[in-house]
């Protein structure tokens, strides 16, 4: 097994989430890395982002916030959040497209304990990784069959048309209105 592609694995967990992580899978199931392996390095990479910017945000998120008006009502409203939902946010996160570096920052920053942050990190990682995890080596499986036995033009179609929808809900809910 290759080294190189574990820490591959590793790195590309600390920039991008879902397409590595179904990335590594592939990779394991080609014979380039070891399951389980894959498996356990894409979570300490993951864990690992997570703690970088939750302790980046707690040692200088508070200077940052007494130099702009606009972050500090962010923060107090990060803060009423976490009161309010506190335990389905910290469950969540992972799930919320664009705030994967965002909201562990914020916790940081916030009144969230360093031990509520860790329970529910490793838990929300092991959520995540294992929803993630069986959509994309169940879904990537479905599709290599569709490739092998010459329906592959339907496949590759119905897979264009899931993410051209992805594309056009998220710039709905994304757009501004002038």
């Amino acid at each position: 097994m290759n080294p190189i592609g574990y820490l591959g694995i590793f790195v590309g967990a600390f920039l991008e989430g879902e397409v590595v992580y179904i990335s590594a899978i592939q990779a394991a199931r080609a014979g380039y890395v070891d399951f389980y392996g894959a498996i356990a390095t894409f979570f300490l990479g993951t864990f690992f982002t997570d703690w970088f910017y939750f302790l980046t945000g707690r040692r200088q998120g508070r200077h940052y916030l007494e130099r702009s008006e606009k972050l500090q009502r962010k923060a107090t409203q990060i803060d009423q959040l976490m009161y309010k939902h506190g335990t389905l946010l910290l469950l969540s996160y992972r799930f919320i497209y664009g705030f994967r570096i965002v909201l562990p920052l914020l916790f940081g920053v916030s009144k969230l304990s360093i031990k509520r942050f860790l329970g529910f990190s490793l838990l929300s990682t092991s959520i995540w990784m294992t929803v993630y995890g069986w959509i994309g080596y169940y879904f990537t499986t479905w599709l290599m069959e569709q490739l092998k036995s010459g329906r592959g033009v339907i496949g590759v179609l119905v897979v264009a048309g899931l993410i051209g929808l992805v594309f056009w809900v998220k710039g709905f809910t994304t757009s501004k209105k002038y």
